[in-house]
C-alpha cells in the first residue's frame, strides 16, 4: 500500500493535533486492514465497517481525528467460520485473539493483530511504514435479535451477568468479601439457568466466554426483524438494528483505500450517534492500543535510554 510524502506529515484537524507518529500508526493499520479484509474475502465473507470506522468512513472520509482503531462486522455465521479459519490467509506472525479459546483481560470480540510484540526489523517497520507498534483490529459479530422481547431480555440478563464476573475477575486479588460473595451466587445461577457447570480455575474465562457467544448467537439460524452487537446491547435495548439495514453493502473511500459499509448506513448511525454528523470530540475514547508502553519495548530492544 502506498502513501504520498504528505501523508504522514503532522497536522491540525480541529482543534485534535494528528502527529506522525499517528500518521505512521494509521498507515500501518490501514495495511493491516488489508491484509484482514483480504483474508474475509478469500472465503467468500462479508465484512462492513462499524462504530467508528463507519462513522468516520461518512463523516470524514477516513479515521476520526481523534481516533485509531478500526471496528468492522461481520455476521454471526461468517465471523464464527472467520474465527476458525483465518489464521490460513493472514500473513505469518499475525496473531487472532479469541476471547473463546484464550483468556485476554477485557476482551469479548476477536482482534487481529499484526504482530505479537512490537518491532524494530527492517522488514517490519517497512511494510508497516515505519511503525513499529502492534496493531489489532477489531471484529464484531453482528447476531439475530429475537422477535420476543421477554426472550431478548433473558439473553441480555445472562450476558451481564457473565460480564460481571469477568468484571470482578480483572482485580480478583483485591476483591472483598461481598464481591466474591456476588461472584459466586452469580456462578450458581448461570449454571442453573444455562444447565452447564463452570470450573473454578484456569479454564473458567474461556468457557463464559464460550457461554457468552452462545447466547448471543442463539437465533442465528432464525430470521429475525432485527440484528445487534449483544456485547453493547446488553446493556443498552436501544442498540438494535434493522436487519435489512446490514443487507445491502456499498464501497466508500477510507483515507487511501475503499471499505465496505452498510447502503443504509443513515439508520446505523443514528441509532449508535444520534446527530452523527455534527462531530463531538470524545479524547477519552482514542485506543492507541497501548503506543506508551511498546515505544519502551522497542527503545529497550534498540538498547535506548529513556
Amino acid at each position: 500500500m502506498e502513501f504520498p510524502y504528505e501523508y504522514f506529515k503532522a497536522e491540525m484537524i480541529g482543534e485534535t493535533l494528528v502527529s506522525e507518529t499517528m500518521k505512521k500508526a494509521r498507515a500501518a493499520t490501514l495495511e493491516t486492514l488489508s491484509e484482514v479484509i483480504n483474508a474475509i474475502e478469500k472465503k467468500n465473507l462479508h465484512y462492513c465497517a462499524l462504530y467508528g470506522t463507519l462513522l468516520g468512513a461518512v463523516r470524514h472520509g477516513g479515521f476520526i481525528p481523534w481516533d485509531d482503531d478500526i471496528d468492522i462486522g461481520m455476521p454471526r455465521k461468517d465471523y464464527d467460520i472467520f474465527r476458525k479459519t483465518c489464521f490460513e490467509d493472514l500473513p505469518d506472525g499475525y496473531n487472532v485473539l479469541d476471547p473463546s479459546e484464550e483468556y485476554v483481560p477485557e476482551l469479548d470480540i476477536l482482534r487481529i493483530n499484526n504482530s505479537v510484540a512490537p518491532s524494530a526489523d527492517p522488514d517490519f517497520l517497512r511494510k508497516y511504514h515505519g511503525c513499529p507498534f502492534v496493531i489489532g483490529i477489531d471484529v464484531y459479530p453482528i447476531d439475530a435479535v429475537p422477535d420476543d422481547p421477554e426472550m431478548d431480555q433473558g439473553i441480555c440478563d445472562a450476558m451481564r451477568l457473565i460480564a460481571r464476573v469477568m468484571t470482578i475477575d480483572l482485580n480478583i486479588e483485591s476483591a472483598g468479601v461481598l464481591e466474591l460473595g456476588e461472584r459466586e451466587e452469580i456462578l450458581q445461577i448461570l449454571e442453573k439457568n444455562l444447565h452447564t457447570s463452570f470450573m473454578n480455575d484456569e479454564t473458567i474465562h474461556i468457557d463464559l466466554m464460550r457461554s457468552y457467544d452462545k447466547l448471543a448467537s442463539a437465533f442465528k439460524d432464525k430470521k429475525t426483524k432485527n440484528v445487534t452487537v449483544y456485547r453493547n446491547h446488553h446493556d443498552n435495548p436501544s442498540h438494535i438494528f434493522s436487519a435489512d439495514s446490514f443487507k445491502t453493502l456499498i464501497d466508500v473511500e477510507f483515507e487511501n483505500m475503499t471499505i465496505k459499509i452498510p447502503a443504509d448506513y443513515n439508520k446505523v448511525l443514528e441509532t449508535t450517534y444520534s446527530g452523527y454528523m455534527k462531530p463531538v470530540e470524545w479524547k477519552d475514547t482514542i485506543h492507541h492500543y497501548g503506543f506508551e508502553d511498546q515505544q519502551r519495548l522497542v527503545y529497550d530492544a534498540l538498547g535506548y535510554i529513556l
